[in-house]
């Protein structure tokens, strides 16, 4: 599913008598199954308790895939004029977080674990952490 200001990616997965397999690849594969932005930072969150919020921040120039890759969450996404709520919970399926998109994790499911592929490396310059400092940007 796309719109203007996010987009879901599903990615291949495969499953057998002994588990199963998601496949992620990157953007210099010839595939419409692959991440659009070369990885530089990974992160893995865990340990989140059903009323714990995460994220409430955006990014200028950073761009990020966020999936749940054990239980699921919700994400609340606002761009200045639209607004979207997305359930996580399939391991191969999550959401690119745009820059200006505002973004919000809650709602956890027991033992999430959620993975986010980012496109640069950490930079504190590139957070907006305060909301109203990211209308100001949006508007």
């Amino acid at each position: 599913m796309e719109n203007n200001f996010y987009q879901i990616l599903d990615f291949p997965s495969f499953e057998s008598t002994n588990g199963a397999l998601a496949m992620f690849q990157g953007n210099d594969v010839e595939s419409s199954k692959k991440l659009p932005f070369k990885i530089k930072r990974v992160l893995v969150m865990k340990g989140m308790s059903v009323g714990d919020v995460r994220g409430g921040h955006t990014h200028h120039k950073t761009r990020q895939f966020l999936l749940a890759i054990s239980g699921g969450c919700t994400v609340e996404l606002f761009d200045g004029k639209q607004k979207a709520e997305i359930k996580l919970g399939e391991f191969n399926k999550g959401v690119i977080l745009e820059p200006y998109v505002w973004h919000v994790m809650k709602e956890y499911e027991p033992n999430t674990i959620l993975l986010v592929l980012a496109d640069s490396e950490y930079d504190e310059k590139d957070y907006i952490r305060s909301y109203d400092d990211f209308l100001k940007f949006v508007k």
